[in-house]
């Protein structure tokens, strides 16, 4: 077996699972189905896939991703572009014709930063009438250009005037090139996979006004997107907060729970929220809904999904293939393969493992030391026995001694 180390150290293992012979030689694409990506490291990089002769093989890992068919990219005209100091990025755009609109396409300058944003609407650009609100702004960064198209949806509307509120205040701004639309494009959205939850369960706190809610895992899940929907009454518009339990250790040694906060959000009465993470490592969330003076809301529904990622490799037919998962310290493998993606075919046919098998870790014996080696527990009883010798016969002496006094 050949360590991706590069060493003749073999990698330890935590997971195997079979591969599905195949019918040909060719490349197929292997799916990380969320029982795996239990096992997996934040690179992905902890999997080795192997032949019945424990030869690596060598793979590509991708991920899905929303794909854009579109035409004609017509820019709006921006007629304000600014940074309000300790507030936000404010940007103003024009619908001169007022056409009914969707949805808004950005081209930022590539980031990997998540962004608050609100989206309003105006006929005069005097009063502004809110049309999305506290709403992420997450642009992926692309590995063929230096820019991103990301795609701001929000109800159907006809406003002369869209401003668009991008919360930097504490840290810097997003790069915005241009924005604008494109007619007739189509776009065909990432897949994901849903993630089991153990339990969810919604409550109060006597003299508070907020919901708390939480999703409990059974163990650490991948997790790319979260959809909540929210019930108790007919209308409602409330601001809410995720968060992620965590435990900390004093140098005291004492534990302690600390809650990560991770994106704000809004939960309304219209449709469900959607949440997207970066790959996502947790085993449990929790989300406080500020309900001000309003009745309290109970979860209606709340999935987990993982986005589907796949190892794209060329697999022989007649050959047994496994996959292996090894440690999280496993460094990421570098293979000849990566200077030729554009040479493999678009969409090979997509397998699945077979039945994940877990291994025992064994846990390292300690080493002895003095105090527990042989040589030390046979001194230690051997000086017990003369201790007990020596005080039997002083006591012996003491009693002989008492009774002679007292003849």
């Amino acid at each position: 077996m050949i360590a991706a180390s590069g060493t003749a150290q073999t990698p330890a293992f935590v997971a195997e699972a079979s591969l599905p012979a195949v019918t040909k030689d060719g490349f197929y694409e292997v799916e990380i189905v969320p029982a795996l990506a239990v096992y997996l490291n934040g690179s992905f990089g902890n999997i080795r896939l192997y032949d019945a002769q424990h030869h690596e093989v060598p793979y590509l890992l991708r991920e899905e991703s929303a794909r854009y068919y579109a035409g004609k990219f017509t820019p709006y005209e921006i007629l304000e572009k600014k940074q309000e100091e300790g507030c936000c990025t404010s940007l103003i755009l024009h619908n001169p014709k007022q056409s009914e609109l969707n949805s808004i396409q950005l081209i930022i300058r590539n980031a990997e930063v998540t962004k608050e944003a609100t989206l309003l609407g105006s006929d005069d650009r005097k009063q502004w009438f809110a049309l999305k609100q506290h709403f992420s702004l997450s642009p992926a960064a692309n590995a063929n250009g230096t820019s991103e198209v990301k795609i701001v949806d929000f109800p159907l509307s006809n406003y002369r005037y869209y401003s668009l509120r991008i919360a930097d205040s504490t840290s810097a701004p997003l790069n915005i090139l241009n924005a604008g639309y494109t007619e007739d494009n189509r776009v065909e959205e990432a897949k994901f996979t849903e993630v089991p939850v153990r339990k969810v369960t919604t409550g109060q706190k006597p003299g508070e006004k907020n919901t708390y809610v939480t999703i409990r895992f059974d163990t650490a899940r991948l997790v790319d997107k979260l959809e909540l929907k929210m019930k108790g009454a007919p209308y409602f518009l409330r601001h809410a907060v995720l968060y992620e339990p965590q435990q900390r250790i004093s140098k005291k040694g004492e534990t302690s729970t600390y809650y990560n906060r991770l994106q704000e959000m809004e939960v309304n009465s219209h449709h469900p929220t959607t949440l997207e993470f970066p790959a996502l490592k947790v085993k449990e969330f929790l989300i406080v809904i500020d309900n001000q003076d309003n009745p309290p809301l109970e979860v209606a529904e709340a999935k987990p999904y993982q986005r589907r990622r796949y190892l794209t490799a060329y697999l022989k037919s007649g050959v047994t293939h496994t996959l292996d998962v090894g440690l999280e310290s496993l460094s990421t493998p570098a293979y000849d393969l990566a200077f030729f993606k554009d040479s493999i075919p678009d969409q090979p046919q997509v397998i699945h493992t077979g039945a994940i098998t877990v291994f025992e870790q064994k846990q390292p014996e300690a080493s002895p030391t003095f105090f527990t080696t042989k040589a030390f527990i046979w001194v230690a009883v051997i000086a017990v026995i003369a201790v007990l010798g020596f005080m039997s016969v002083k006591l012996l002496k003491e009693t002989s001694a008492a009774k002679k006094e007292g003849l």
